[in-house]
């Protein structure tokens, strides 16, 4: 497991334009929804995996952020349409994803950036969305991987060699740190950062929210986004 950041870039100059719109992706096996946020500077793509609360506001804001950071992003909802108000609601509508369906709709989603976009492609996911960020490394060539604490046990043998940025949390109590440092120590390629915060800290629209954690875990996300796809 690596110790020392990554070298960056320099963040691209700002585009002159933005937009962010509901879309629809796939076919009539694999069709899916998402909010698409993109600009006049077609940078790499970050495909975004939300939590298990849904496509909230939250959501929309950072693909908003990666799009004025350079890159072209698409949020898939889950849930379409959904979300949850509370735990017990967010716990339901997450255990009640299809994954094979799901899958096929990730997969859709991957293929949708990179086929009409940019070839460069990295998924960040959240909890849940960890999940399936690092089974969606298995089915599609994904340059970059991002976890924030989630899919911490068996991340090894997902993705290999590839790299991967883990976001963890001493307080998580469904995500326990000790077990990502376990898995992503024996990855070559793999960094891991935890924070005094608790699951689901990088949310705001969660009372779980760190405003200084998630911040900082943002920073170093974009740092690796733009190492690994440039």
């Amino acid at each position: 497991m690596k110790s020392t950041q990554h070298p960056t870039e320099p963040p691209p100059e700002g585009p002159s334009w933005s937009a962010g719109e509901l879309i629809s992706f796939g076919g009539l096996s694999d069709k899916g929804t998402g909010y698409m946020g993109y600009s006049e500077r077609v940078g790499p793509c970050v495909l975004v995996l939300h939590d298990a609360y849904g496509l909230m506001s939250s959501v929309r804001v950072l693909t908003d952020r990666f799009v004025a950071d350079g890159f072209t992003a698409l949020a898939v909802d889950l849930y379409d349409g959904r979300t949850a108000e509370d735990a017990a609601i967010a716990h339901g509508l997450a255990t009640g994803l299809d994954t094979a369906y799901t899958m096929k709709r990730l997969v859709a989603a991957a293929e949708h950036l990179s086929n009409n976009w940019h070839p460069r492609l990295g998924v960040v996911g959240f909890s849940t969305g960890a999940s399936l960020a690092t089974m969606l490394a298995r089915e599609v060539a994904v340059d970059a991987t991002v976890v924030y604490y989630g899919g911490g046990s068996g991340l090894e043998q997902a993705l290999g060699e590839r790299p991967l940025l883990g976001h963890f949390a001493h307080g998580d109590d469904f995500e326990p740190a000790s077990a990502a440092l376990a898995s992503m120590s024996a990855m070559d390629d793999a960094e891991v950062f935890v924070y005094e915060a608790a699951h689901g800290f990088a949310n705001s629209d969660l009372t779980s929210y760190e405003p200084v954690a998630a911040e900082l875990a943002l920073v170093r996300t974009l740092e690796e986004l733009h190492y690994q796809l440039s």
